[in-house]
């Protein structure tokens, strides 16, 4: 890579100039403007034009001259590791979330711009051709596992789905079911009661996830709506005794691995 000599009056970032980011060829030769930045929890940089066309390979270019092509970009210098940035155009303000947890299905981390580029294109592609794209985000050392969906709001103009505390397979089978019934006869809604999702005589009910909860659980869906303007419902599953987390008999336990995104019904 060549070396390069820059002079600013003023560095926003709190990396060196010469640090290595990751671009897509657009954004390399200036001719789309960065759309998405990625800030990688190994502290990597990637500057994305935010397309949806095959991105190629990766083009290094050192952090200083991203920012000379695009001095706007000092308002995203602050952004945390782990953390992404979309905004629709040049000028416009940016949307932040937390992204370090989310993984796809496969488990793999979503660190390289490549890799999420083919993520991206794999979940609209699922879209248009199932309606939905489901995730999983293991297991943290604070926190359960969760499942949810991305792309019901724009299939169905519905909310998107989320299951906590379940293994992923499980959940998947049960969000993809949920979506089913809601596509058929459109009746679930907050505080239903929902059949057939785990199997059993066991029924799940519904509720709305707040708001406050669409950063830390739902990344992915954060980056589909370009922001925080979408719906999302929890799905709730009784223990194998059929005590949901709010009825006096459920255990701390139980309580801890499934946890209220919402008010309880």
């Amino acid at each position: 890579m060549t070396q390069h000599t820059h002079a600013f009056s003023h560095w926003p970032f709190g990396d060196p100039i010469a640090t290595l980011s990751y671009c897509t060829a657009g954004v390399a030769d200036r001719s789309l403007p960065v759309r998405m930045v990625a800030h990688d929890v190994d502290g990597d940089w990637q500057f994305l034009d935010g397309t949806n066309d095959e991105p190629g390979e990766p083009v290094l270019l050192c952090l200083g001259c991203v920012f000379e092509a695009d001095s706007s970009l000092a308002d995203i210098s602050d952004l945390p590791r782990g953390w992404r940035a979309w905004r629709d155009e040049p000028g416009d303000a940016w949307e932040r979330w937390e992204a370090a947890r989310d993984e796809d299905e496969s488990g793999e981390e979503d660190d390289c711009c490549i890799d999420k580029e083919a993520a991206e294109r794999k979940a609209l592609a699922d879209i248009a051709e199932y309606g939905l794209h489901v995730l999983s985000v293991r297991e943290g050392p604070d926190s359960p596992p969760f499942t949810y969906s991305i792309g019901i709001q724009q299939s169905l103009g519905m909310p998107e789905l989320i299951m906590v505390g379940l293994k992923s397979n499980v959940a998947h089978a049960a969000i993809n079911e949920c979506y089913r019934q809601m596509k058929e006869d459109g009746g679930i809604a907050p505080g239903a009661r929902v059949k057939d999702l785990l199997g059993g005589d066991f029924e799940c009910l519904v509720i709305e996830v707040a708001p406050e909860h669409h950063k830390p659980y739902l990344g992915w869906a954060l980056w589909l709506n370009k922001g925080l303007d979408f719906r999302a419902w929890q799905i709730v599953y009784p223990s194998t005794a059929n005590v949901y987390p709010w009825e006096p008999e459920a255990s701390d336990g139980f309580r801890k691995v499934q946890p209220l995104l919402g008010a309880r019904p």
